[in-house]
């Protein structure tokens, strides 16, 4: 399995946040505030569905610390939902700038692959990170809120048992209410692999996001 998890920023930076806002007038005022009261390096900051709004962040721990509280403290109730992950896993960080793993299809027929969804972006940015981490499969694809209705899913590949363990983390220590499904094929046919691969970048910049 070839693991391309090039990140795409030129510092590397480890630590990422997000955080989701009810409405497009709130994620303006949470963009605002966070760009304000700290250096960070937004990856992406726009509307998606259904009528929500969405910044990605990234930068130093203590600065995106400090951003992500101000986004909260500015946006009130109008957030959705939030993340912070101070030692987001490389894979997921590559994913988040349009590179993914490209697998060993000499090794196809002994590899399996598992998928997962959740009703919500951060949802499946967070079982990602967790799916990466427990074991030692390679993210083939992120997916999320555009023409989604607001989900997201993703899948790995890898040996059986490691993909079987990163299903199960990521499954794991869901937020109440966050609904998680998962699903694991052994020896995924080609046209698995086709419909898995990512898409080039589209109009928005960020594959994630594109359709």
């Amino acid at each position: 399995m070839h693991h391309d998890t090039q990140f795409l920023h030129q510092d590397n930076y480890e630590t990422l946040a997000a955080v989701e806002l009810v409405h497009v007038p709130a994620g303006f005022v949470a963009l605002d505030g966070l760009s304000k009261e700290a250096d960070v390096d937004v990856l992406f900051a726009g509307d998606i569905d259904p009528g929500r709004f969405l910044i990605v962040f990234c930068g130093h721990l203590g600065a995106v610390e400090v951003a992500l509280r101000r986004s909260l403290d500015v946006a009130g109730t109008d957030v959705a939902e939030s993340l912070l992950l101070p030692n987001a896993h490389v894979g997921l960080r590559a994913a988040l700038q349009g590179v993914v793993a490209r697998p060993d299809m000499a090794r196809a027929a002994q590899l399996a692959m598992g998928v997962l969804q959740t009703h919500t972006v951060i949802g499946i940015v967070a079982a990602a990170d967790r799916a990466l981490k427990a074991a030692d499969v390679a993210l083939v694809r992120l997916r999320f809120a555009t023409e989604l209705g607001g989900s997201g899913h993703c899948a790995f590949v890898g040996d059986q048992d490691d993909v079987e363990a990163a299903l199960a983390a990521g499954s794991a220590g869901t937020p109440s209410g966050v609904v998680v499904i998962a699903r694991r094929i052994a020896r995924p046919a080609d046209s698995v692999y086709v419909a898995a691969a990512q898409r080039g970048v589209g109009p928005r910049g960020l594959r994630p996001l594109d359709p």
